[in-house]
């Protein structure tokens, strides 16, 4: 009986803990473009909104896309953006966790492109 009680403890302790994953917030990020051949700097905010993130993405490059996510997993969120300027361009990206949870990374593309572009980023 008292296993059984532990590991209901157990249970509710990792979900007090670790509940639910949240990407909200805001980021500062940096990245490589390899269209572009550069790095690259800027921030991302993260809303969570019903069940989907909305995404809104400045660089310093003068760009700024916006985009909508879904969670993957609990460590990872899929993400399709669109540039503002160019309605055009429009690209996929997924951002995990880190191990230490303490940052996310990223791997995007432009649609239709064949090169992969990076980014890590760290919640303010």
């Amino acid at each position: 009986m008292q296993s059984k009680i532990f590991a209901f403890f157990l249970l509710l302790w990792s979900i007090v803990c670790f509940g639910e994953p949240n990407f909200e917030g805001t980021y500062k990020c940096k990245g490589f473009d390899p269209y572009l051949n550069t790095a690259y700097s800027g921030k991302i905010k993260i809303v969570h909104y019903n069940t989907v993130y909305n995404l809104i993405m400045k660089y310093d490059t003068g760009d700024t896309a916006i985009g909508t996510a879904g969670l993957w997993d609990n460590d990872t969120i899929a993400v399709v953006f669109q540039d503002i300027k160019n309605p055009k361009i429009v690209g996929l990206e997924r951002y995990s966790y880190t191990k230490d949870h303490k940052k996310i990374q990223g791997y995007w593309v432009y649609l239709g492109k064949d090169k992969l572009g990076e980014e890590m980023c760290e919640k303010e």
